[in-house]
């Protein structure tokens, strides 16, 4: 359990700390079932601002505790013994001495330390990891200048996945600057998309609140595709970490997987870590009030401070969902495979395989699709279902 209090100040880290421990638990224990080998990369492993006795409130403190705990369960349960790792990269001698006095109280998990730079050091860990082992990749650097190229290799290693924390509060303000230095950092980060074409086409054209908005999907467009070639991953997704104390982004998690079922786990980590963030920002806000006010009075719930925008935020998350699945799905007599067209709308929306599967048999009882492998008292759609859209004007409804 990662405890708040450990993050004073830094509520955007407990976010993005919730996320990652939901995943890894589940990715962990998932992948056990079918790996005899899990390793886990660091490439920025730290520690830094940690309050926690245990590095409990670090990266790589909540991945070792996944890995160990998943080891014992099925140690437990059926009897194999799985074979855990994980490679901790970090270059700062202080935070490196910190790391090995951490790793020694992990016997059983087999740590191996990198006292270098990420990039440097990136084929020599493709190396050290076991071919046959299942590869988990956290990147998340203190700066945002990092050469894709340099880490390629590991991208495109088969039988991985990975989370790379983009910088996108500070790669925004980089991308209005024209210093060479910074031009040439951006690209080497940024490597696909016409990305610096759109920038510049939104601000000679904007005459409308939504340019932060519309800047944030050029620059996060661009580094998904640029991800997505890197390490050939067909599917990318994205969530989105904000300020505690304003409505802003500070960095979005990109997600890479080759795997349908992981986008579905992601998005459920995803929606569950966004409610945790609208509980805390409320919270930081509450504090903030009360402290320039010097008055304690109390909500009865948080939420009352305000509307709760995530929540709406997720409804209009569905509703993009329902026209992405109507719009993707060919009109009879011709067909697509639902299991297919739902991990398109999990790619693109920020919604739970439940909801989808709510709104694709809701479109079935409206008339809009139509299902030919459709069963008896089925209440919702299986993945390996056809599906086929029934010819009318859909999107007037």
């Amino acid at each position: 359990m990662i405890s708040l209090k450990n993050y004073a100040g830094r509520e955007q880290a407990y976010v993005k700390h919730v996320f990652l421990a939901n995943y890894l638990e589940r990715l962990i224990h998932k992948t056990a079932s079918a790996y005899d080998h899990i390793a886990y990369v660091d490439g920025f492993a730290g520690p830094w601002q940690s309050a926690g006795e245990n590095y409990e409130d670090t990266s790589f403190g909540i991945a070792l505790k996944a890995l160990r705990g998943a080891k014992a369960s099925w140690k437990r349960i059926r009897g194999r013994d799985v074979k855990m790792s994980a490679f901790l990269v970090e270059r700062d001698p202080t935070a490196y001495a910190r790391l090995e006095t951490f790793a020694v109280k992990y016997p059983d998990v087999s740590v191996k330390l990198y006292k270098r730079d990420f990039t440097d050091a990136a084929g020599d860990i493709v190396k050290d990891i076991p071919r046959n082992a299942f590869a988990f990749f956290f990147i998340d650097p203190k700066g945002w200048r990092i050469r894709l190229e340099s880490i390629s290799t590991m991208l495109r290693r088969p039988q991985s996945e990975v989370v790379f924390n983009f910088m996108f509060d500070f790669i925004n303000r980089a991308a209005s600057i024209q210093q060479s230095d910074i031009v040439q950092g951006l690209g080497e980060l940024i490597v696909h998309g016409n990305w610096r074409a759109e920038l510049a086409r939104l601000e000679a054209e904007a005459d409308d609140g939504r340019v932060s908005e519309k800047r944030k999907e050029i620059l996060v467009s661009g580094f998904a595709e640029t991800l997505s070639k890197a390490g050939d991953f067909p599917f990318v997704a994205e969530t989105t970490v904000l300020r505690p104390l304003m409505n802003r982004p500070l960095y979005c998690l990109m997600y890479a997987t080759r795997h349908a079922k992981g986008v579905e786990v992601f998005r459920d980590c995803q929606i569950e870590a966004l409610r945790k963030q609208s509980t805390v920002r409320a919270g930081a806000k509450l504090r903030l009030e009360q402290d320039q006010t010097g008055q304690n009075e109390m909500f009865p719930s948080l939420h009352e401070m305000g509307p709760d925008e995530t929540e709406k935020f997720l409804a209009n998350e569905r509703e993009a969902a329902r026209l992405t699945l109507l719009a993707n799905t060919p009109e009879a007599p011709a067909f697509a495979s639902y299991g297919g067209l739902r991990t398109t709308v999990l790619t693109k929306h920020v919604v739970k395989v439940s909801d989808v599967n709510r709104i694709a048999a809701l479109l079935r009882r409206e008339g809009y699709l139509a299902f030919p492998d459709w069963t008896a008292r089925k209440q919702v759609p299986d993945e390996h279902y056809r599906v086929q859209k029934i010819a009318r004007d859909l999107l007037s409804h």
